[in-house]
């Protein structure tokens, strides 16, 4: 069997969610014994890195890309307008890319293509024209409902009417592909619900981000009642964690820290000192990007996940169950993960529950910790790579 997979970024290195999820699809993939090669869209955002990382990747993959710049321009802009198609999924499109597809399918025959999210979707022509392959599209989010829930939140006249026209038109040009493709994959239980209501004949089965075990190892840290070190880390270039974490800011850190003092908040990732910098909150360290995630996920004590909008599964939440951190999210931020409020998470969605939970976490650690602990129990027994493997090989069969 021979798989191509195609994706809006380059898969590695793992600066995000998306990122880690796709890497995991080609590692799971490459496990099993399978052929894989991966084509890329490459932008200014999502760059090509050369390491030694990238270099086992390239090898292992057959790796080749295409640079495009996504940045909005003009005519482009009015031309989707004018069409009435979808400008976020227009920007990944371009001739050289149809030309790089081209060149891949007239040297390579392939069984399955992989399509890595609906901004892709543009490309199902070209792969229509020159491939028999079977089209999966891997469902990471429903993308036009994170714009529909940033119009409901956003309070601008300006920006609403924007996140409107931008939400309808994606909508139009995400539900188009399902009529277009052999099946998919969605990564959450209650996207899959979603699509199965509206196109009950197409072929999908559900798969979500898993863990490989190995890559997470635990590390003992118990957390100190007189310093206790909560964290966020996300990418502050996309527009539902800069809602998120500013909701948090303004509306609980502050109130928080008058009755506990002692608690500090690190907030790191991408954007985040041009976001946050010049904005004066008691007790909050900002870092920018990190090179190592998983370290700085170690070396705190709490995560704080308040998303208001979005779709799809929190990957740094999955990371951050698997290496046993206690975690503070809203429903949204954990929607798609089988967690038990209380058990092994902590669901808060007002000010006043964040306030409330955070209060419980610095007044009884140990229960806390109990809750870090069991995050990884569920990893172990859910969300195990093997497991999520084996369901894979089992969908690229049938």
């Amino acid at each position: 069997m021979k798989i191509l997979q195609l994706t809006h970024k380059p898969p590695v290195p793992c600066i995000d969610g998306g990122c880690l999820a796709m890497r995991q699809i080609t590692n799971a993939l490459l496990d099993a014994g399978v052929d894989v090669k991966v084509v890329s869209v490459a932008t200014k955002k999502h760059p090509i890195v050369f390491s030694e990382q990238f270099k086992q990747y390239q090898e292992k993959t057959q790796f080749e890309s295409v640079f495009i710049n996504t940045r909005l321009k003009l005519f482009k802009s009015i031309g989707s307008i004018l069409q009435r198609t979808s400008l976020q999924a227009d920007r990944f499109f371009s001739k050289e890319m149809v030309k790089k597809l081209e060149t891949v399918f007239a040297r390579e025959q392939f069984d399955v293509v992989i399509l890595e999210s609906v901004f892709v979707g543009n490309y199902i022509e070209t792969i229509r024209k020159y491939s028999q392959a079977r089209i999966l599209l891997r469902v990471h989010n429903i993308e036009y409902l994170i714009w529909e829930r940033l119009t409901k939140q956003t309070k601008n006249p300006l920006k609403k009417a924007t996140y409107c026209y931008l939400a309808q038109s994606l909508k139009r040009f995400e539900l188009s592909l399902f009529k277009q493709i052999d099946g998919y994959m969605p990564i959450t239980e209650v996207d899959h619900n979603f699509f199965k209501e509206r196109f009950p004949a197409l072929n999908s089965r559900g798969l979500p981000f898993a863990v490989n075990l190995a890559d997470y190892p635990i590390q003992n840290h118990p957390i100190n009642e007189n310093n206790i070190s909560f964290f966020h880390i996300g990418g502050m270039n996309w527009q539902p964690n800069i809602e998120g974490m500013l909701w948090f800011l303004e509306n609980v850190w502050e109130k928080v820290t008058e009755k506990h003092p002692q608690i500090t908040l690190a907030l790191a990732g991408k954007g985040n000192k041009a976001v946050f910098e010049n904005r004066k909150f008691k007790n909050v360290q900002i870092f920018d990007f990190v090179e190592d995630a998983q370290q700085f996920i170690k070396a705190h004590d709490i995560m704080v996940v308040p998303l208001l909008s979005g779709s799809g599964m929190r990957i740094k939440i999955m990371e951050g169950l698997a290496l046993g951190k206690p975690i503070i999210t809203t429903t949204l931020g954990a929607e798609g993960i089988e967690i038990t409020d209380r058990e092994n998470i902590f669901i808060a969605d007002t000010p006043e529950e964040m306030i409330q939970t955070i209060a419980f976490c610095v007044n009884h650690v140990k229960q806390c910790e109990e809750t870090g602990k069991n995050a990884r129990i569920l990893i172990e027994n859910k969300y195990n790579q093997e497991q999520i493997a084996q369901n894979l090989l089992e969908i690229l069969k049938s």
